[in-house]
C-alpha cells in the first residue's frame, strides 16, 4: 500500500509504512501530552475531594479518631497489593506491548487470566482480616481498630477486578475510564463515609471511623461496576485489527501475530508483577511498622495513648494527605508515560523525547508544591483545619508538613523514574531502592523519634524517598540519557516559583493591612502565586502553549475528517 501527495504540480508517492512509523513517531508526544492531562486533571479533582473529604473527616472524628483511622490503612494498603496493586502496571504493560504488535485478541485475553488468580487471593486477605482483626489491633496498641478493619475487609474484594480494569485501559492509552472511576470512588467516599461518620459519632470515636470506611468498602464496589460496564461496551465496539500488511515486510517478524498459551501469558504478567507488587508493598510494611513503632516510641517517652495516637493521626493524616496530594500529578504522568515508553521499546524506536517531556511536565509541577510546602506550612495547616485540630495541633503539624516538603519532590522523581525502568523491563530495580530507603528509615525512625518527637518520623520517611528517588535516577540514566533542559526544567520553575513567594508574601501583608479574613488572605494570595508562576513559565517558553494547541486542535482536525470520509 502507498500514499501519494502533490506539491505544485510533482506527485510524491511513499510506502505506507513509512507513513505509519512517522505519524506513529509524531503521535506519541500527542497521546502522551493528552493522556496525562486528562489522568491528572481528573486525578487532582479527585484527590482534592479526597482532602476536601478528609477535612470534614477530621473536624468530625478529630485528631484522635484520624489516629484510629490511620492506623488500620497501612495494613489495608498492603492487603491491596497482594489482591492487585501490581497488576495495574503489568496489565497495562501487557495489553501496551501486544497492541504495538498488533495481538490484539491476546491483549484481551490478558485481563481473564490477570483476573482469575485475584480471585482467591482476595478473599482469603478479607477472611484473614475478619478472623485476626482484634488480634491485629491489640498488636498496634490499639484495640478499638478492630471494628475499623471489619469495616474495610469488604473492599478487598473489589479491588482486583479494579486494578486490572484499569490496567486494560492505561494499556489501550484510554485513561477516562480509569480517571472516572478514581472520581466515582472519592465522591462515593465523601457522601456516604461523612454521612455514616457523622451518624455513628454519638456511639463514639471508633463507631464513626467505622461509618467512614464503610464508605470507602462501597465506594470501591461502584468503582468496579462502573469499570465492568465500560469494559464491556468497549470490547464490543473494538472490531478494528491491526492490518499486518501495512507493515514493512522487513519487519515482519517484529510485528507477526504469534499464538500465546495461556500459561505463558499467565507467567508473563505475574513475573512482571511480582516486582510491582513487591515495590508497592515496601512503602506500606513500613507504615504498618511506624504505625507500631512511632506510638509505642511516643508512649515510651512519656505520652498517654491517645497523645500518641493523635500525634501519629497527625503524621499520616492531615499532613500525610497534604504530601502525597501533589503527587497525583506525576503519577498520571506515569500512567500515561508506561503504555508509550513500553512501545517504544518493543519497537526499537526512539523515545528520548518523549522521556524529556515527562520529565519537564512533573519538574514543572512538584517544584512549587515543594516551594509552598517548605516556606507557608503554617499557612496550609492553619487553613485547612483550624477547625479540626488545637492551635498546638496546628503547630505540629506544620513542623511535619515542613519537614515532609522535599518528600513531594523526591516522590514525583521516584514516579517517573520506576515508569522508564519499568518501560524497559526493569521492574526489580526501583523495588531493590525503595527497600534501601526503606530500611534507612526503619533503623533512623527509633533514634529520630527518640530525639525529636514526632517530627523525627517525618525526617526518616523524607530520607527514605530521597535515597530511593537518587538511585532509580542513577538506574533509568543507564537505560536511556535523559537528556532533559536544565533551564526549562530546573531552573526557570525555581526562579519563577521564587517570584511567586514573593507575590504570596506581599498579597498576605496587603491583604492583612485591609482586615481581610484568614481565609480570604490566603485564596488570594494563593491565586496572585499561581499566576505568575504560569505567567513566567508560559511567557520564559518553559511550557509551550502554543505547540499544545497546534496539536490539540490538529488531533482535532484529524479526526473530523477522518470521520467526514
Amino acid at each position: 500500500m502507498k500514499r501519494s501527495f502533490l506539491i505544485g504540480n510533482w506527485e510524491f508517492i511513499i510506502p505506507n509504512y513509512i507513513c505509519h512509523t512517522i505519524h506513529v513517531k509524531e503521535k506519541q508526544t500527542r497521546t502522551f501530552g493528552g493522556a496525562a492531562v486528562l489522568l491528572a486533571g481528573m486525578g487532582i479533582i479527585a484527590k482534592l475531594i479526597g482532602a476536601l473529604y478528609r477535612v470534614p473527616l477530621t473536624n468530625i472524628v478529630g485528631a484522635e479518631g484520624m489516629g484510629l483511622y490511620q492506623m488500620v490503612f497501612p495494613l489495608y494498603t498492603v492487603l491491596l497489593a497482594f489482591c492487585g496493586g501490581g497488576m495495574t502496571s503489568a496489565t497495562s504493560r501487557v495489553v501496551a506491548k501486544y497492541t504495538a504488535i498488533g495481538n490484539d485478541r491476546t491483549a484481551l485475553r490478558a485481563v481473564r487470566v490477570a483476573f482469575l488468580p485475584l480471585i482467591g487471593i482476595s478473599v482469603c486477605c478479607a477472611g484473614g482480616v475478619a478472623l485476626l482483626s482484634n488480634v491485629i489491633s491489640r498488636i498496634q496498641g490499639n484495640a478499638d481498630a478492630a471494628v475499623a478493619y471489619l469495616a474495610l475487609c469488604p473492599s478487598l474484594l473489589f479491588s482486583g477486578g479494579i486494578c486490572v480494569l484499569r490496567g486494560y485501559f492505561q494499556g489501550k492509552s484510554k485513561m477516562l475510564p480509569s480517571g472516572i472511576s478514581q472520581l466515582i470512588e472519592q465522591v462515593i467516599k465523601l457522601i456516604l463515609g461523612l454521612y455514616l461518620s457523622g451518624l455513628l459519632m454519638p456511639r463514639g470515636v471508633k463507631y464513626a471511623v467505622c461509618g467512614a470506611l464503610i464508605g470507602v468498602s462501597v465506594s470501591e464496589l461502584c468503582a468496579l461496576v462502573f469499570l465492568g460496564i465500560r469494559f464491556l461496551f468497549f470490547t464490543k465496539k473494538r472490531v478494528k485489527i491491526v492490518n499486518l500488511r501495512t507493515v514493512n515486510a522487513e519487519s515482519s517478524e517484529e510485528f507477526t501475530t504469534m499464538p500465546v498459551s495461556d500459561r505463558a501469558l499467565l507467567k508473563e504478567l505475574y513475573s512482571f508483577a511480582l516486582s510491582v507488587t513487591l515495590g508497592s508493598l515496601v512503602l506500606p510494611i513500613t507504615q504498618m511498622i511506624d504505625s507500631a513503632l512511632v506510638i509505642n516510641l511516643l508512649m515510651h517517652g512519656g505520652e498517654g495513648r491517645a497523645e500518641a495516637t493523635a500525634l501519629f493521626g497527625l503524621f499520616v493524616g492531615p499532613v500525610g494527605t497534604l504530601v502525597n496530594m501533589p503527587t497525583v500529578v506525576a503519577l498520571s504522568v506515569s500512567v500515561a508515560f508506561l503504555p508509550l515508553i513500553t512501545r517504544a521499546v518493543e519497537r526499537g524506536e526512539d523515545s528520548s523525547m518523549l522521556t524529556r517531556k515527562a520529565v519537564k511536565w512533573v519538574m514543572l509541577f512538584v517544584i512549587p508544591v515543594t516551594a509552598v510546602f517548605l516556606l507557608f506550612p503554617d499557612r496550609v495547616c492553619m487553613t485547612l483545619y483550624r477547625k479540626g485540630l488545637t492551635a498546638e495541633q496546628l503547630t505540629v503539624a506544620s513542623r511535619l508538613l515542613r519537614v515532609q516538603a522535599l518528600s513531594v519532590f523526591y516522590l514525583g522523581v521516584l514516579q517517573l523514574s520506576t515508569a522508564l525502568l519499568q518501560g524497559h523491563n526493569k521492574a526489580h530495580k526501583p523495588v531493590i531502592n525503595l527497600l534501601i530507603g526503606a530500611c534507612v528509615k526503619v533503623g533512623l525512625t527509633p533514634l529520630t523519634v527518640r530525639m525529636f518527637g514526632i517530627v523525627g518520623a517525618s525526617f526518616a520517611t523524607t530520607l527514605c524517598y530521597c535515597i530511593a528517588a537518587t538511585l532509580s535516577v542513577r538506574m533509568a540514566y543507564k537505560c536511556m540519557p535523559i537528556g532533559a533542559s536544565a533551564a526549562d526544567t530546573f531552573i526557570k520553575p525555581m526562579v519563577f516559583t521564587a517570584f511567586g513567594a514573593l507575590g504570596f508574601w506581599g498579597t498576605v501583608a496587603l491583604t492583612a493591612n485591609l482586615a481581610l479574613p484568614y481565609l480570604w488572605q490566603t485564596v488570594i494570595a494563593a491565586a496572585v502565586f499561581a499566576v505568575i508562576y504560569a505567567v513566567g513559565i508560559v511567557l520564559s517558553g518553559a511550557l509551550d502553549i502554543k505547540s499544545e494547541i497546534f496539536h490539540f486542535i490538529r488531533r482535532h482536525r484529524d479526526k473530523t475528517s477522518g470521520a467526514g470520509e
